[in-house]
């Protein structure tokens, strides 16, 4: 069967980023461990994302035209390849129902109270394997409709508490009262793993894209725009709810926002809330089914539209049946996730192709010089 051509522009992948790595840390808040310094923390975290997505950018420049997979073909032959591969198949289909979840927990407990927590799963997974049906660039096209309503409903979500008189500059002081300390708790493994880390699934979308010349300012570009809207809404949080607060709500940014009141009139904008956190939701769900898909078909080699149906079904049943409740999703999130799934296949396999990529351009460039 004929493979169809997937491209995707330079804007499309920064408007990916941006609402990818917004996604879930928008939803359950992140940088807890540095309390009212926790705005810091994602700003340093920032500068480290940029590096890490940098440094993916610059393992793909190196055999250009190859994603993450063929990567791992091309460093260690066909079977070991494969094997990699179908390693970050699991990873990347593990944390898509586990994001799924997040999205799910906050539907379940704010508006849909009555509501089976199983249907909301299938009805978003259709939803993205529709999306994927049609393929790559439809989602990339979404992203270009909806990413103004999303960047401008987190700048007024601050702005409306700031007029609502619920700004409490006293809650982020004293800055830096216990020093660099918890920032760096904060930094590692949390932050560099969850977003900035995640962004490995990008060594799969890259490959797609039209116009390579500014990808890396580009990817840069979005992990920079990511971090700061991240960092306000940490502030927002943080200023409007108190440190203890921030720590005990499972959702703060929908906790801060139900803090708005305008006139009498304007209040309870939680399905403002739930809009554009849906949105970076499906991005992020997407990005990641779609990189396991790419994984998939490399292995089978068969087009990946023919599993999006079935393996979609399979996320959204795991991601129904992937902890019993929220306090022990969470739990799994904080303690199993970051250091046997995410260092693994963000850090550890990533460096280690370095050396092999390396050697192996080196060795293809002799080879074609004599």
């Amino acid at each position: 069967m004929k493979q169809l051509v997937e491209k995707i522009s330079l804007w499309q992948l920064y408007i990916l980023i941006v609402c990818f790595q917004i996604g879930s840390a928008a939803l359950v808040g992140i940088g807890n461990e540095a309390k009212q310094d926790a705005w810091i923390a994602v700003i340093i975290g920032t500068f480290f994302g940029i590096a890490i997505m940098l440094y993916y950018m610059f393992l793909l420049s190196k055999v250009p035209g190859k994603n993450l997979f063929e990567l791992f073909v091309f460093c260690f032959g066909k079977w070991i390849g494969k094997f990699f591969t179908l390693l970050y198949v699991i990873y990347f289909f593990y944390v898509s129902a586990r994001v799924l979840r997040d999205f799910c927990e906050l539907l379940v407990s704010t508006i849909f109270e009555i509501t089976p927590l199983e249907v909301i799963s299938i009805t978003m997974m259709l939803v993205i394997v529709y999306i994927f049906q049609h393929g790559l660039e439809v989602l990339g096209r979404t992203s270009e409709v909806f990413f103004p309503y999303v960047v401008a409903f987190i700048v007024m979500t601050g702005l409306g508490i700031w007029f609502s008189g619920e700004f409490e500059i006293s809650n982020i002081q004293p800055i830096l009262a216990d020093g660099f300390k918890p920032i760096v708790n904060a930094l590692f493994p949390q932050l560099l793993t969850f977003p900035f880390g995640e962004a490995v699934s990008f060594m799969v979308i890259s490959a797609y894209i039209g116009k390579k010349k500014h990808i890396k300012k580009v990817s840069a570009a979005g992990v920079f725009t990511s971090g700061v809207l991240l960092a306000y809404g940490a502030l927002i949080q943080i200023s409007t709810l108190g440190v203890d607060l921030k720590e005990r709500a499972n959702f703060p940014l929908l906790s801060a926002s139900r803090e708005i009141s305008l006139l009498n009139f304007i209040e309870r904008v939680d399905l403002i809330i739930v809009f554009f956190v849906m949105f970076g939701i499906i991005v992020k769900v997407g990005i990641f089914f779609y990189g396991g898909l790419k994984g998939l078909e490399l292995i089978t080699n068969k087009p990946y539209r023919s599993m999006t149906l079935p393996m979609g079904s399979l996320i959204a049943f795991f991601s129904a049946g992937i902890s019993h409740n929220f306090v022990e999703h969470l739990k799994e999130g904080l303690v199993f996730v970051p250091f046997f799934m995410h260092i693994p296949f963000q850090f550890g396999i990533p460096l280690l192709l370095l050396p092999f990529i390396l050697w192996k351009t080196r060795k293809r460039k002799k080879e074609s010089s004599s």
